[in-house]
């Protein structure tokens, strides 16, 4: 258990705590602690709120510390899935863009836009408890999509496809019984993400996923804000 942790901890953050004797086999087998992953990622997020900071300065501090600590990869995801999903092109325009590791005009449209939401929402959603929880949650909102949709190819998404379900949303389950709205927002984002991806590049991969962490996180995010504004 420990093993596939670590190998989970690798995967979806900037430590380099893969384990030397992981297989094949625990790659898939890992992403049953991704949600346990996001909650060790949201405990400095909610520690870090409790600080007596104006809100906009907060916020900047906690997107910073979620970026830092993921390694910026859910972000180059979605950078990356920008500019192969966005505009009017041949499939095979797309994939083509899909692997080029330049940025073009939707990615940094689309990440400009991603921050700004991503750090207005931060700053009206400064409790503690969904801080912790939300991470958790974005980690697990593109699993049951990684299953179902078919993939684009060898690569990050199929090395983890084919792992177990029923523990991760157990691990989720906290998230969806306390933020029911931003929950559903956030799969309906993740979703969102993966049929555009089916209709435009016929599947999935690593880039794909880490866009649908990104706005499925985001979504949760700005639900929560609604939720709050609504409930006062």
């Amino acid at each position: 258990m420990l093993r596939l942790l670590r190998l989970a901890l690798a995967l979806l953050t900037v430590f380099p705590l893969a384990p030397k004797e992981a297989s094949l086999e625990d790659f898939p087998r890992s992403t049953a602690f991704f949600p346990l992953v996001g909650y060790l990622l949201g405990l400095p997020l909610a520690l870090l709120a409790l600080l007596p900071l104006p809100e906009g300065l907060l916020a900047a501090l906690l997107l910073a510390l979620l970026l830092g600590l993921t390694g910026f990869l859910h972000l180059d995801g979605l950078l990356d899935a920008a500019d192969a999903l966005l505009g009017a092109r041949p499939r095979e325009e797309r994939l083509r863009i899909l692997k080029d590791p330049h940025l073009g005009p939707f990615a940094f449209g689309v990440g400009g836009v991603y921050l700004l939401l991503l750090w207005q929402g931060l700053a009206l959603a400064l409790d503690p408890l969904f801080l912790l929880l939300l991470p958790g949650f974005g980690r697990f909102a593109c699993l049951p999509f990684l299953r179902r949709y078919p993939l684009l190819g060898p690569g990050m998404a199929a090395l983890i496809r084919g792992g177990p379900l029923l523990l991760p949303s157990l691990l989720a389950l906290p998230f969806f019984l306390l933020f029911p709205l931003p929950a559903l927002l956030g799969l309906l984002a993740a979703y969102g993400v993966a049929r555009l991806a089916l209709a435009r590049l016929g599947g999935l991969n690593g880039d794909i996923l880490g866009a649908m962490i990104a706005l499925g996180e985001l979504a949760a995010l700005l639900g929560y804000a609604l939720w709050r504004h609504l409930g006062g």
